[in-house]
């Protein structure tokens, strides 16, 4: 493990100063740069503390922050101890480099992602000497373990990480969540107002116009994203073998990796669609456009439960800003903020009703492009520039109660 600190271009020294810390790879991790550029583009020095691979962050905002502090580890999260031991080394070295710069700089305002919650408290100096503390709650920690887990959590482990939820939140001054259904849930916890800034992407880079369609005659359907079991690429995988003698041109294209990436392959294998399935692995965000545009369409098979039904699937508005129709897990807060008319849902964990999804759409490719044409015009409605909007009044409010 090792610190690098890569300094961008200072500010003035009048600005308020913001510490952000995540424990995410600040390079592949969206949210995080976009809130800690948002910030920075309103006048804020904004120092950075999260994790670094070897891969050099690159600048692709028209704001950077002030400074990035990266500790360099490796993310394993290959169990429940190994997971604990990074949770563990990251608070103390964050802990140490904020308190540590707190001294030198003065923060006006520590903001941290969560996982983990008590990521709040590397904030404990700051905090005892004025500062404001943000809490941006990504995901909900007991229904992300369970799901992982593949069961219910025992009543001592649900406690304890009910336990962690309620300190870290009464530590904080501001909450912030990704969704509705996120902040209602939230609401059950704490009396304190919670704002909602959707992980929405600044669409702009996607708005030129598509350079081909798919390859041939071939049908491409295309799912981009973690490939883990809660996003049911597998369900996607037996609906293509459903429809395989039906539409012999139907090909499915999976952009991504993930811990599920071997069991998928040997399912394609089992179901006789090896030959079906392209596998692109990982790809960098600025790439995976390319790889997206001229599909038939984009699905997102997210499967339901107490986690499920807290997610929105941030593949769905990339394959919106695409132009693409998208096929989509008809989970609650999909369906929160979408509508029949915009996306074909079918039912979570189904993979017949996922095929019966597909064949509607490929049956009907007008009522396809008119959806897309809809679900656009929605999410015009939700892009970045008004989450952008909550997430700098928020941390406004914060800055207007030290008088700056």
């Amino acid at each position: 493990m090792k610190n690098i600190d890569a300094l961008a271009a200072p500010g003035g020294g009048n600005a308020v100063r913001i510490a952000m810390v995540a424990y995410t790879l600040y390079a592949c991790d969206p949210r995080v740069k976009r809130a800690a550029c948002a910030l920075a583009e309103n006048g804020y020095q904004v120092d950075v503390f999260s994790v670094y691979d070897g891969a050099v962050p690159e600048a692709s905002q028209d704001s950077e922050p002030s400074s990035l502090h990266l500790l360099r580890m490796r993310k394993k999260q290959s169990g429940m101890a190994r997971l604990l031991v990074e949770y563990g080394v990251f608070f103390a070295w964050a802990s140490a480099r904020v308190g540590f710069l707190h001294v030198r700089r003065g923060y006006d305002i520590v903001y941290v992602h969560n996982m983990p919650n008590f990521l709040v408290f590397t904030g404990l100096l700051p905090k005892l000497g004025g500062a404001k503390i943000v809490l941006d709650v990504h995901d909900p920690g007991a229904e992300l373990l369970a799901d992982m887990r593949g069961h219910d959590l025992g009543w001592f482990t649900r406690r304890l990480l009910d336990a962690e939820e309620r300190t870290s939140i009464s530590f904080a001054d501001a909450l912030i969540t990704v969704n509705e259904a996120m902040r209602r849930r939230l609401a059950t916890v704490t009396a304190m107002p919670v704002k909602v800034v959707m992980n929405l992407p600044d669409h702009r880079p996607f708005d030129r116009p598509s350079a081909g369609g798919g390859a041939g005659d071939l049908a491409w359907l295309v799912y981009s994203g973690s490939v883990a079991h809660r996003n049911g690429v597998d369900l996607i995988v037996t609906a293509l073998s459903m429809l395989a003698d039906e539409f012999g041109h139907l090909r499915l294209r999976i952009v991504g990796d993930g811990p599920a990436l071997a069991p998928v392959r040997r399912l394609a294998e089992e179901l006789g669609v090896t030959d079906r399935v392209q596998f692109s692995g990982f790809v960098p965000s600025e790439h995976i456009p390319a790889l997206v545009r001229g599909a038939v369409a984009g699905i997102s098979a997210q499967r339901g439960g107490p986690f499920g039904s807290l997610v929105f699937s941030m593949k769905v508005p990339d394959y919106v800003a695409l132009g693409l129709p998208v096929i989509c897990s008809g989970i609650a807060t999909m369906r929160h903020y979408f509508s029949d008319g915009e996306l074909l849902f079918f039912e979570p964990d189904d993979a017949a009703d996922l095929a019966r999804a597909i064949r509607a759409l490929l049956a009907d490719p007008a009522a396809a492009a008119e959806r897309a044409v809809r679900a656009r015009v929605k999410l015009d409605k939700l892009d970045w520039t008004a989450q952008k909007e909550t997430l700098v009044k928020t941390v406004n409010a914060l800055a207007g109660i030290r008088g700056r």
